[in-house]
């Protein structure tokens, strides 16, 4: 049915095209609204603030519409273009004009127009309604980075005002051992919308513009100016409120703009302000308690998240003259997310009543971004360049993911207290009372049994072992020492029994410049084992500890990039050729670090734990203790300090790029364009945030036969001479010091890159282009450096990587006509040394110990090579019939197929085909055959009915996308010899037979995806509307017919593995939680001045 959808509109859009040319009353050589073969952007005297329609600061291919030798700040109208620059920014506007000669294959623009009509909020909105490219979905951190043509995240390039973005930490190890129990943001930070001018999107390798990284494609944002608000005028005010029902976000953004003499400054000032985004089904719980009693993986609904995100964008700019401007930006956001995991599989309340006594993952994790960059720009003409520019940026970026595991409720373990015990003050006396404001009544019965004054028993609630007087020492800061206390006395000196209460005065004493109280036990007159013997008395605290214990996983992941960039250009004419030609350089710096911090420390502190420690017991010896608790002085809080498992690398990169785009005749044109890369590695060591020695210790150079490294100090055996290397002894530290001097190998990779293009025009009405491209992704540090050692799994460094590398091949054949076009074109993507985990046997890090460790390693195997067609298309049905001016269709469509081809058999295979070759022969061909590409989208096709009023005042948009099914043949499960039926070794070297895991109720029986979406059709509709010239309102319904609907980003995001992003995998319930938002609705309103 899609491929008649398809095949049907296609038709439609080329007849009507050809109709419009052959109804056109002047026919020309050139399409009306586009640029003639003849320059006519050559340098004039008249100055403008236009600015290019590519960012001067990016190596590119794009040719600019404006003389990048003008001065900007002078407001002029003498060029036509600046209105349309305008409709960038502002909402309104009739058409999107796209200029057919400048578009290149496999690239499109997104406006801050577009942006803006189509009312987008996050990267997820930013690609809607793109075909072939999707967002990478990670659960509570949100969205991760791109998907295109078969590869995601860390292959695909993210690019804001010229910088690099924070990559994730790719190493299979890691996302092994870390990623799956949500202890890290290892993700890829996003841009805020509000502040982006262009969103350039790549298909394709794209290396030329973006450097290591772009194997399939890039993201390269470019955010606002302050020219591009002050084009006519010299002062920009505008104010937006929003709101969007799936999330329940308020959207406030302020924007100001002005111009002074020589200055002109641009402030964005933008607040986002919701919650988790609400699936499909969201209230399926019936009130509060239902929904925050499900948890674990079978939970149905989006765990609670209260998501904000603040942004500030300032940009000053100081022009003396014509020639000269200088500027400098600030560009500072925060993403920050709140909330509860309450899908977490080992989430504390364990009961199926789940009473709030075992607490819940609590976290707060933060994604920042600050960006400061100076720049400086000379627009005289030289024999060498038109326009030059030198810019600064400095770069930090940290993902941060902490979580608190403690139990904040009255209910909760450590802080029960049923009978309702609290502390009153009545004629200068400290008490103990209950519920009632009643005391108790004590006799002995085998210990001491305590009954409230309704003769109760209520021992079972009250220490009545504990809170001994010479244990427990009072706070002074918190309690007035200078009143007296109600202790309660069992027996007294001479251990006569008592059971009554007693007021005692408090002994006020320092410790540490604080003060404290004490209540002394009483002594006897008789001797017991040689001591006086002492009076049993204590204070009858609830029988909790007063607190729950927080325990907190706090980590970050730095990216601190530096970055000093060179960009000149220049036009002219040789011979009979025009030429555009841009060349520079750049030199960058980054430092990529992670900090870990492990602590518990005391949460829902109670009065009993608050006012009073312990009196701590040491070599009989009794100690103020104010960190341990009155409770059995446990220590209330630990902090080991701060450590990694990834040693900081410095990335410094080298770059030099030349872009030539040549028009040899009126039909014929070139883009040559190349670039070299060279990246270096220098690992580093920081003993201030050190990695676990037992990391590092006999990863290259064993320890010696004679060396006992484990184990008690009094287990070494004696006079066979062994030599003591346990943790603290010098010898372990050689060692260590010895494999990290070996580990801190630097690295180096060198890449050229290239793009080549060819541009046919045999008329005016169709162009025909062919491209040639590659990119490359140098290994990320974690990759080549990354250690781990255990005896279950270790991890060993290879710093002999190679790049990994892509190639791109496509042509397109573009029919077009004034603002109307059709785009067919077909690729090839193949792709080389992909870099995976291998194993690579089993040895021990002592020489002769029977204990080995099974070691991997990132290692260079895989290729992969993705096809596909894409279309598209859109149709001004005013340049048909005059009537229906306004009126316009698109269409875009994506369809693509691919594979990775291993090298050989995987060793991860061996062993599992070995044991299972006899019982189960058919998993040589499942292990042998091709692997599907996940990250690979189902076709999809949008299309697009719109009508925008000639006064520009209204218009509409309905958007009608069509996702095919994710078919089982194109997905893969990479667990999926751990879950079919096998024989394997567990343990020992005897091989058992295991049956079949179950997913969604059926047993797994090969490599297919466990989780895929069906197809699906959705419709979103979004009007605006324009009463006054400053007022603007914009609204949309999303999913209007409320389609259940999974996505594959979604469904590919489930995990068989680990302590999040997971559901029941025998039943599949807990499914329901990644489907997309039903029915929903945006609005928003603009104020302009």
């Amino acid at each position: 049915m899609t491929n008649f959808k398809f095949s049907l509109l296609a038709c439609s859009i080329a007849f009507a095209l050809n109709a419009s040319i052959a109804y056109a009353a002047q026919p020309t050589n050139q399409p009306t609204n586009q640029p003639t073969n003849q320059p006519t952007n050559q340098p004039t005297n008249q100055p403008t603030n236009q600015p290019t329609n590519q960012p001067t600061n990016q190596p590119t291919n794009q040719p600019t519409n404006q003389p990048t030798n003008q001065p900007t700040n002078q407001p002029t109208n003498q060029d036509s273009n600046l209105s349309e620059q305008l409709e960038q920014i502002n909402v309104s506007g009739s058409t999107e004009t796209i200029n057919v000669k400048e578009k290149k294959v496999g690239e499109t623009q997104i406006s801050a127009k577009k942006l803006a009509k189509q009312q987008a909020s996050d990267s997820r909105d930013l690609v809607r309604y793109e075909t072939g490219i999707t967002v990478v979905e990670t659960g509570r951190t949100g969205a991760s980075g791109y998907a295109v043509r078969g590869v995601d995240e860390n292959r695909v390039g993210i690019m804001v005002d010229g910088l690099r973005q924070a990559e994730t930490l790719s190493s299979q190890g890691f996302k092994e051992l870390f990623e799956g129990y949500g202890n890290f943001n290892n993700t890829r930070n996003s841009i805020e919308i509000e502040n982006v001018k262009t969103a350039t999107i790549t298909k394709g390798a794209d290396s030329l513009k973006s450097g290591s990284g772009a194997l399939g494609g890039s993201v390269i944002f470019e955010t606002k100016d302050a020219r591009d608000y002050l084009i006519d005028k010299d002062y920009y005010l505008s104010y937006k409120r929003g709101y969007q029902t799936m999330n329940n976000q308020n959207l406030k953004t302020l924007t100001l703009a002005g111009r002074s003499k020589k200055f002109d400054i641009l402030i964005i000032d933008t607040k986002r302000d919701g919650h988790e985004i609400e699936n499909y089904d969201y209230k399926i719980y019936p009130n509060k308690q239902a929904d925050l009693s499900a948890v674990g993986p079978t939970r149905e609904k989006a765990d609670p998240y209260q998501i904000t995100r603040q942004s500030t964008l300032i940009k000053l700019g100081f022009q003396p003259n014509e020639n000269h401007r200088l500027s400098v930006a600030l560009d500072d956001s925060t993403l920050e997310t709140k909330g509860m995991d309450l899908s977490y599989i080992f989430n504390q309340c364990k009961n199926t009543k789940c009473e709030d006594k075992y607490g819940e993952r609590v976290i707060h994790d933060q994604s920042k971004r600050k960006n400061i960059q100076f720049s400086y720009e000379n627009f005289s003409q030289t024999p060498f360049w038109d326009h030059i520019k030198l810019s600064y940026s400095s770069q930090k970026i940290t993902n941060k993911a902490r979580s608190d595991e403690y139990c904040h409720q009255s209910t909760c373990n450590g802080v029960s207290n049923p009978q309702g015990l609290h502390l009153v003050e009545e004629g200068g006396v400290y008490k103990i009372v209950d519920k009632d404001n009643q005391e108790f009544k004590g006799t002995y019965s085998y210990g001491l049994e305590l009954k409230n004054q309704k003769d109760k028993d209520v021992s079972k609630d009250v220490d009545t072992e504990g809170g001994s007087l010479d244990s427990v020492l009072i706070n002074c800061e918190k309690l007035n020492c200078d009143k007296k206390f109600r202790i309660y006395q069992e027996k007294d000196g001479e251990w006569g029994e008592q059971y009554k209460y007693e007021d005692r005065d408090i002994n006020i004493k320092t410790f540490n410049g604080k003060k404290y109280g004490e209540i002394e036990l009483k002594k006897g007159k008789t001797e017991f084992l040689g001591k006086l013997k002492e009076e049993i008395a204590r204070f009858l605290f609830p029988k909790s500890a007063g607190y729950s214990t927080d325990f907190v996983n706090d980590r970050d992941l730095n990216t601190h990039t530096q970055q000093i960039k060179l960009d000149l250009d220049k036009e002219f004419h040789l011979w009979h050729t025009q030429h555009q030609l841009k060349y520079g350089g750049l030199y960058e710096k980054t430092l990529k670090s992670m900090v870990n911090h492990q602590y518990y420390t005391v949460a829902n502190v109670q009065w009993w734990a608050g006012n009073f420690f312990c009196n701590k017991l040491a070599n009989g010896k009794r100690t103020p203790a104010p960190d341990y608790s009155a409770h059995r002085c446990s220590l209330m809080n630990s902090d080991k300090g701060k450590d990694t498992y990834l040693i900081p690398v410095t990335t410094k990169n080298n770059v030099l790029y030349f872009g030539d785009n040549v028009q040899l005749t009126s039909w014929l044109g070139l883009d040559l364009n190349y670039r070299y890369d060279h990246v270096k590695y220098l690992p580093s060591y920081d003993k201030n945030i050190p990695v676990p020695n037992g990391l590092i210790t006999g990863l290259f150079k064993k320890f010696g036969l004679k060396e006992y490294v484990y184990g008690s100090k009094n287990l070494i055996p004696r006079g066979q001479g062994y030599i003591d290397c346990t943790y603290t002894t010098e010898c372990y530290k050689k060692n260590f010091e010895e494999n990290l001097a070996l580990l801190l190998r630097k690295t180096d990779y060198k890449h050229h890159s290239y793009n080549l293009g060819l541009n046919l025009d045999p008329t005016d009405w169709l162009r025909v282009q062919l491209k040639y491209a590659n990119g490359f992704r140098a290994p990320t540090s974690d990759e080549i450096y990354m250690t781990f050692k255990h005896p279950q799994f270790s991890i060993q460094p290879n710093t002999d990587l190679k790049a990994e590398t892509s190639k791109t091949k496509e042509v397109a054949f573009t029919f077009y006509k004034n603002s109307s076009y059709i785009t067919l074109n077909a690729f090839q993507n193949d792709y080389r040394n992909f870099i995976d985990l291998v194993e690579v046997g089993e040895r021990p890090i002592e020489e002769g110990s029977t204990i080995k460790y099974p070691f991997h390693q990132n290692q260079n195997r895989d290729r992969a090579r993705v096809r596909g067609i894409e279309i598209a298309s859109r149709l001004e049905i005013g340049d048909l019939f005059e009537k229906l001016q306004g009126f316009h269709l698109g269409y875009k469509f994506t369809y693509q197929k691919g594979r990775i081809k291993d090298n050989g058999l995987h060793p991860k295979y061996e062993e599992f085909l070995k044991l299972n070759k006899d019982q189960h022969p058919e998993y040589e061909a499942i292990a042998r055959k091709p692997q599907p590409m996940n990250a690979l989208q189902p076709t999809t096709s949008v299309y697009n009915i719109g009508y925008d009023a000639p006064s520009q005042k209204w218009g509409v948009d309905m958007y009608i996308t069509n996702v095919a099914a994710k078919k089982a043949k194109d997905s893969f499960n990479s667990q999926w010899t751990s879950m079919v039926a096998r024989k394997e070794k567990q343990y020992t070297d005897k091989a058992t037979d295991i049956g079949a895991s179950k997913a969604n109720g059926k047993e797994v029986k090969d490599s297919r995806g466990l989780w895929r979406n069906n197809r699906y059709t959705v419709i979103d509709t979004i009007a605006y509307w324009k009463p006054i010239k400053n007022l603007t309102f914009t609204a949309g319904v999303y999913n209007l017919t409320n389609k259940k609907y999974l996505t594959w980003d979604s469904a590919r995001s489930v995990r068989h593995l680990g302590t999040i992003n997971r559901v029941q995998t025998e039943t599949g319930k807990g499914l329901n939680r990644f489907y997309a938002p039903g029915r929903n609705y945006r609005m928003s309103v603009q104020f302009e001045f």
